[in-house]
This record gives structure tokens, sequence and C-alpha cells, in this order.
């Protein structure tokens, strides 16, 4: 009797990474269905990635092995791999260190990305695809280019970000204890920027136009709007209860990401940063705005009636690329000439 086939994914960083290549597991799970499929991510990001029923696996680690390039951390992960014997990776990079972990993993069938702006050849890949960040290509079809290059044809771009029955019911539980059904409240996050490689606070709106924002919405329809975030992120929270005039809950640092999902997933609306809910609200089809600045919407938002994305429209954005941002001589006003007004109007003519 033939041995089962062994294939992993390699994919690190943020949570939002990790929900843009799930177009791509799918697709993945249909080229090899009878595999065992395992998926290496850091411990920051497997949150995203949790009850895929696509993965049978996820190999998870502490980020500062690869992110901080520690040799004795990174020879275990190889390790860890190679004792597993898989037969295929399909790399969701174009660093050639992340590359080279699969050759010394031992895995003879490598796809991955080359970038050559950055000097990425991708010379230790047996196919591979370019890397193309910051274009006005959706990344998630950037994304499935690394399957379609072991014969996959589809293009179907739904994220998925799964939920059992017990996340699900935390979410639900904080609804009651609050008196609220689906769809009779909204969900803020003002912060983001903050991943395993990289802190970059100028995604984030100014936390002023946020207060001045809660105001606006709750002035106008009366529902209570709910503050979600990362404990990091916990003074973004004290800092729009005590300024709004709105009905806040303040659940930022309270909750965790997965409970935070649940309560994007039977809210009315999500308004947010770049940042990894946006990706959740897409995967719910939930209404949501995104706010951005340095960053590029069209390469992180699909084409949606429901998802949509707002800006200043300044022409120096974007300017943030490949996890890159030098600084800004403009003193960000990319974010600052965006008013709670212009947002506000957006907001209105998405509900209407």
């Amino acid at each position: 009797m033939a041995s089962q086939e062994r294939v992993l994914i390699i994919r690190n960083q943020g949570i939002g990474d990790l929900i843009l290549i799930t177009p791509a597991i799918r697709a993945i799970r249909q080229l090899h269905p009878q595999a065992h499929l395992a998926i290496a991510v850091g411990q920051w990001s497997r949150v995203a990635l949790d009850g895929n029923p696509h993965l049978d696996e996820i190999v998870a680690y502490p980020d500062p092995w690869v992110q901080n390039k520690q040799p004795l951390g990174f020879a275990r992960l190889v390790a860890r791999l190679r004792l597993k014997r898989f037969s295929t990776a399909y790399i969701f990079h174009s660093h050639t260190m992340i590359h080279l972990m699969a050759v010394m993993a031992g895995i003879p069938r490598r796809f991955g990305f080359y970038d050559l702006e950055l000097g990425k050849s991708g010379r230790w890949l047996q196919a591979k695809a370019e890397w193309q960040p910051n274009t006005n290509r959706y990344i998630a079809d950037n994304y499935l280019d690394i399957p379609r290059l072991a014969g996959f044809k589809g293009n179907d771009l739904s994220l998925d970000f799964f939920l059992n029955e017990e996340q699900q019911a935390v979410a639900d539980h904080i609804l009651n204890e609050h008196g609220l059904k689906a769809g009779s409240y909204f969900v803020v996050a003002p912060g983001g920027g903050i991943n395993p490689r990289q802190n970059v606070f100028e995604k984030r709106w100014p936390i002023n136009s946020y207060v001045a924002l809660c105001t606006l919405l709750y002035e106008a329809w009366g529902m209570p709007i709910i503050l979600v975030g990362s404990r990091a992120e916990a003074n973004l929270g004290r800092e729009i209860t005590s300024s709004s005039k709105a009905k806040i809950i303040d659940l930022i640092g309270k909750v965790p990401f997965d409970v935070s999902a649940g309560l994007i997933r039977q809210s009315r609306m999500l308004i947010s940063n770049d940042s990894s809910v946006m990706h959740v609200a897409v995967a719910y089809r939930r209404l949501s705005l995104a706010i951005f600045g340095p960053s590029n919407p069209r390469s992180l938002l699909p084409v949606s009636e429901i998802n949509q994305w707002i800006t200043s429209g300044l022409d120096c954005s974007p300017c943030y690329c490949n996890s890159i941002f030098q600084s800004c001589p403009h003193g960000l006003q990319c974010m600052k000439a965006l008013t709670p007004a212009q947002v506000f109007n957006r907001i209105q003519s998405m509900l209407a």
C-alpha cells in the first residue's frame, strides 16, 4: 500500500496574510485531495487558520525563530519539518531564507514567489511566480498563482475564517449581556499595524477622528459601538470611551481575535483601518469600510459593494510596500486629511 502524500504550505507574518491565502489553501487541497496537508505558521497568526477543514495539521513555531533570524530556532524548525517527510512545499514568500528552509527540510518539490525588485530570484524553486505587491491586483489572486504553477485553474477569491460553535457562543454571550441582537450595533477597530515583523502605526487613522466618527454614528442611528483590538491597543479604547458621546462597549484587549471575529460576523457594519479584521468582514460578507492611507487598498481588498475602502485621495499615496515604510515627508496627510464627515457620509451611503 502506497504511503500518503505529504504536502506543506509555508506562510508566516500577520493574521491578515494568512486569511488572504485561504483561497490558495482550498486550491492546494483540490490539487491534493488525499494528501496530508500541513501549514507552517508563526504562533502569532495561527488563529487565522485554527479550525480550517482543508488543513490536517498546523505546525506552529515561535515567530522570532524566522522573523528575527534566530539560528537555533530556525534549525529546530527545519528539523521538525524534516522529520515529517513532506514531498511538496507551496511557499507564499519570495524570501530566499524561507525557500532554503524547505530545501534543508528535504522537500524535493518547491513552488514559490520570486521578486526581482528585491533581488529575490527564487533560485531554489522548481517553479515560481512573480510576487506583485502594491499593484492594483488583489493579493489573494496573486497568491493563487502558486497553486496555478501546479496546474490549478480556478479563480475563486472568497476568503475563509472558521469559527467553531464554542467561539461563536462566547461572542453571542457578550451580545446577550449587553442586550444586543445581530445587526443592532457597529464594530469599530481603531488599531492595527502590528505584526511579528514590524509595527506600522502610520496605517492608523487619528484617534480623535474615530472619536468624532463614533459620535456621528450614534447620533444618526442610535446603535451602540463595540470596540475591538489587541491588548496593546487598550489605550485607544479608553480614549474613545472617555471622549465620545456615543454608547461605547470597549472590548479592546478583553476578548481574543476569534471572539472579535464572532462579533463582526453578527454586526451591522465594521469600520477599521487597514488591518486583519477587514479580511474577516470580507470572509463573512459583512458590510465594512476600511480606512486607508499609506497602503494600497486595491491590492488588499476585492472589488465589492459590501466591503469598501476610503482614502483622502492624495497623490503621494500609496507609499507602503513589501512591508517597507521609509518615512513620510508630508506628516501623514493621507490619514489626517480624511475627515470624520467624509467617512460618515460614505457609511450613510453604504447603509442606504
